[in-house]
């Protein structure tokens, strides 16, 4: 019975034909080849020329610096201006500086004289 199988078993290995691929060697690799390809470029361009690629981020990153330069600038100004407020509330003399500047103030018995502009 053993012999039988074999027998079987050996037509069987003649009969069989071999399993062909659907589609040829060298096509799966220059298919393979075209979508890495595609890929590439899609990358180069999202990497470069998109909204977020490396040229907006530089841009931006310009943008930041001119803010921050900005923004120091406006604080020193700030701490300028909170000082002054401080020697107005504090200083009797700054005080009186200023309402004879802002307001035109004088002392009782004081004169005060105004130059106007010459006109044109």
């Amino acid at each position: 019975m053993n012999r039988q199988r074999s027998s079987k078993n050996s037509t069987y290995q003649k009969n069989k034909r071999k399993a062909e691929p659907l589609i040829p060697g060298t096509a799966v690799l220059q298919i393979l080849c075209g979508i890495l390809l595609i890929l590439n470029l899609w990358l180069a361009y999202s990497l470069f020329l998109s909204s977020n690629g490396v040229l907006h981020y530089r841009r931006h990153g310009q943008q930041v610096e001119e803010l921050e330069m900005k923004t120091k600038n406006l604080m020193t100004e700030n701490q300028k201006l909170f000082k002054q407020i401080e020697d107005f509330k504090n200083d009797p003399a700054v005080q009186e500086r200023i309402v004879r500047q802002q307001l035109g103030w004088a002392r009782q018995g004081e004169l005060v004289i105004e130059f106007l502009p010459p006109e044109k």
